[in-house]
């Protein structure tokens, strides 16, 4: 199939699923609902995303209500019943410390990335994270998987973050304007429903490494799109997470509506 046809399925994709309908099936709900420090919001929610929606969106739901949402004023953390599977009590309550000071010293986590911008996007990531970590008092295993530092994984909820940050349309916020961050710079985010698309298509084998994956999907990506390459990521994550599209032939494309069009089983 020519580039031109898949460019023109994703682009259908983009107009039915890039919807505020679908964002009760994503973390980016949040920020989108909840009122008060929108990008404090948004990288919480970003960075627990792992795991199912329905744990994902029970954790944030329990988080906010108890810290609250805005990092300057948020709730000292004693509570021991808001934990979230690789990160204890102890560790929600240094996330939490470190939110506060990050924001009482830069005044945003763009500030963080912004002081690193001019060293190219793969070392402004690894120097941003670096700060971040450095305000941990002890990087505990549930500290490290949460912030990890970028460069061997694919990093998605990072990658997501950034999307949500830097693109602007009805799902993604775009909250940093101006001219340092472009969606061009942009990686697509990588998780199960992106790599298993990717796998299908052939643009990486499925035993491709996390990173080596991040780097020729979004490779291809950029290609259709070489100004917004994480465009179509909200839309062909909606045909996993809400339809139980499997991106090859399965039951669930009996029903699809694009099942005589799919680029997934019509190669």
């Amino acid at each position: 199939m020519s580039e031109d046809k898949r460019k023109e399925y994703f682009e259908e994709l983009y107009q039915r699923y890039n919807s505020k309908d679908y964002i009760e099936t994503d973390p980016i709900y949040f920020p989108h609902v909840l009122e008060g420090n929108t990008e404090f919001i948004a990288f919480t929610s970003a960075i627990f995303a792992y795991g199912n929606v329905k744990a994902i969106k029970g954790f944030l739901t329990n988080y906010f209500e108890y810290a609250g949402t805005d990092p300057i004023k948020i709730n000292s953390f004693s509570n021991e019943n808001i934990y979230y599977r690789f990160q204890t009590a102890a560790d929600i309550s240094s996330y939490s410390l470190v939110i506060n000071r990050l924001y009482d010293r830069y005044g945003s986590i763009r500030s963080i990335f912004e002081r690193h911008a001019d060293n190219g996007i793969d070392e402004c990531l690894r120097l941003s994270i670096e700060d971040i970590r450095k305000e941990f008092k002890t990087i505990t295993n549930g500290v490290n998987f949460l912030v990890p530092m970028p460069g061997k994984s694919a990093s998605k909820r990072l990658m997501m973050f950034l999307r949500w940050m830097i693109r602007k349309d009805v799902i993604d916020l775009g909250l940093w304007k101006g001219k340092i961050f472009q969606p061009s710079m942009l990686y697509m985010p990588v998780d199960t429903h992106i790599k298993r698309a990717s796998v299908n298509m052939g643009i990486v084998s499925s035993n491709t490494s996390p990173k080596a994956s991040l780097d020729k999907i979004t490779s291809y990506f950029s290609k259709l799109n070489p100004k917004d390459p994480a465009k179509y990521d909200f839309a062909i994550s909606r045909l996993g997470i809400a339809m139980g599209c499997k991106y090859s032939f399965s039951d669930s494309c009996i029903e699809c509506v694009y099942k005589k069009r799919c680029i997934f089983i019509i190669n």
